[in-house]
């Protein structure tokens, strides 16, 4: 997905500067309309959740026809791009707000007000917090509803609960990154040949928690970071950081050692999830995330390595939002839309699961249960966690067999009481600067392996950072920095 979303920001920025700006409906027309939404998942008739959707609008008084579009991940992006682009009219789509931003640089999304805030998402406003809004804000304009996903990172070891248990690991033990070396020499002692301490990490991923980094716009290629347990060091170079070098190298000494299987090109998926065979992995994470990836198998645990979670500057609070095209003819209207969608149980449960009693059922505790074939099924994945306010959504058979029955409830509080850094909502505007990006990614991708398994790590790292600087890097530094201060000025900090 990410390599999509690569190739989805490039095509933005190859097009959206020929869209040119479209007047908007006023509100209160009387005219009954269709607010089209178009959403990124398994394609899937919705002639009938469509149907059942514009029922619940009119009978809440909103006078429209509701047409939703799920379209695959692989034509989603260009499908919006080339939308906007052209001037095709539509109203509602989910994306990295990060993404919107982009688009909203050439006048391709509509800026909702605070006027619209007020009159149009009272209840948006309320479900998510004024805060939230504000920290997804771009230069002081809001091109995006937040989305109730997580707006926090907590940083901890996913680990097999089974091998644990056959092995007799302690996890108590393991509460910061320094008792990583105790737990791997253990685990290592332990294991049975074919089963691995750690997968190898397939990207800087691991680092952002051993080093306390988080990446400029979530991006490790653009080789700028922010340091998340101090803001007053700014942005820089991740790769000139002690942390992060110490980080590499503490990977390279666990590489010697043989803990990590030394192969980049195989697929983690089976053996971690079904074969059982790596005992962990180093990562951000949420609420709910090793329930969700639990199975029939295999069941995984968090331990976390700080007791601080931080609510996220790369890709925004909430990473997704929902925005309204530029093209739209009915901004209004979509805003009611939305400010119903973020309000009503009802029609929360309809966008992610689709109709009861054929595309699901609910057993006697009133859990909802969905069979290999219909909406659900095909969506669940996507839908429950971009359509809006999913903290009103009911709980599924599957979320309850893992024991989240309260994982709203756990991620609304995990939200609230994130610690917000100065930096939460920052977004470094690339559009500029495209062969500096195109260059210092490409300097990334050749470097970023031989960091590990380069007999002279010293000499391959300053050759690294050569290279990246002779490719634009400083460049892109300059400008980041410049815009974070204005950003920061903005915020009256």
């Amino acid at each position: 997905m990410k390599k999509r979303l690569s190739v989805f920001l490039a095509l933005v920025l190859c097009l959206v500067s020929v869209f040119s700006t479209v007047s908007f409906a006023e509100a209160g027309s009387g005219e009954r309309v269709t607010v089209t939404w178009y959403a990124a998942g398994m394609p899937y008739d919705t002639t009938e959740v469509n149907k059942k959707a514009t029922e619940l609008l009119n009978a809440a008084g909103i006078n429209v026809d509701f047409q939703l579009n799920w379209l695959g991940f692989d034509t989603y992006y260009t499908t919006i791009t080339n939308m906007i682009s052209t001037g095709e009219p539509f109203d509602i789509f989910n994306h990295e707000i990060s993404a919107i931003d982009t688009y909203a640089l050439s006048n391709g999304i509509y800026e909702i007000t605070d006027e619209d805030l007020e009159t149009l998402l009272p209840g948006a406003v309320e479900a998510m917090g004024k805060t939230m809004f504000d920290n997804c804000r771009y230069n002081g304009h809001l091109y995006a509803v937040p989305v109730a996903h997580e707006w926090a990172q907590e940083f901890g070891v996913e680990y097999n609960e089974r091998l644990a248990e056959e092995l007799g690991i302690d996890m108590s033990k393991v509460n910061t990154v320094a008792d990583l070396d105790a737990l791997f020499a253990e685990v290592y002692e332990k294991a049975p040949e074919d089963v691995y301490v750690m997968s190898m990490p397939e990207s800087n991923r691991p680092f952002m928690v051993m080093a306390d980094l988080n990446y400029i716009n979530n991006s490790e290629t653009l080789c700028l970071c922010m340091d998340m347990t101090d803001d007053s060091k700014g942005i820089f170079n991740p790769f000139e950081d002690e942390k992060m070098i110490a980080a590499i190298q503490k990977i390279r000494e666990w590489l010697q050692k043989g803990y990590l299987l030394a192969d980049w090109t195989i697929d983690y998926t089976s053996l971690n999830l079904t074969e059982g065979k790596v005992f962990c992995k180093i990562r951000r994470t949420k609420p709910g995330d090793a329930e969700q990836e639990s199975n029939a198998f295999n069941t995984f645990r968090v331990k976390l390595l700080s007791d601080k979670h931080y609510a996220t500057f790369n890709d925004f609070p909430g990473g997704w939002g929902n925005a309204i095209s530029g093209t739209s003819e009915h901004p209004k209207e979509a805003m009611q839309v939305l400010n119903f969608v973020y309000t009503s149980p009802e029609m929360m449960d309809l966008l992610t699961f689709g109709i009861e009693g054929t595309d699901y059922t609910r057993d006697e505790n009133g859990y909802v249960a969905f069979g290999e074939n219909g909406y659900a099924a095909q969506l669940y994945f996507c839908s429950n966690w971009q359509m809006g306010n999913h903290y009103l959504c009911s709980i599924t058979q599957i979320q309850a067999e893992r024991g989240l029955t309260d994982i709203w409830d756990q991620l609304k509080e995990f939200n609230d009481t994130a610690t917000v850094l100065d930096s939460t909502g920052f977004f470094f505007d690339t559009s500029a600067y495209q062969a500096e990006i195109t260059a210092v990614t490409n300097t990334y991708y050749e470097y970023w392996a031989q960091l590990f398994f380069s007999e002279d790590f010293d000499a391959t790292l300053k050759q690294f950072n050569e290279e990246l600087y002779a490719n634009g890097l400083q460049t892109l530094k300059d400008a980041c920095i410049e815009q974070y201060n204005a950003f920061l000025a903005a915020k009256g900090k």
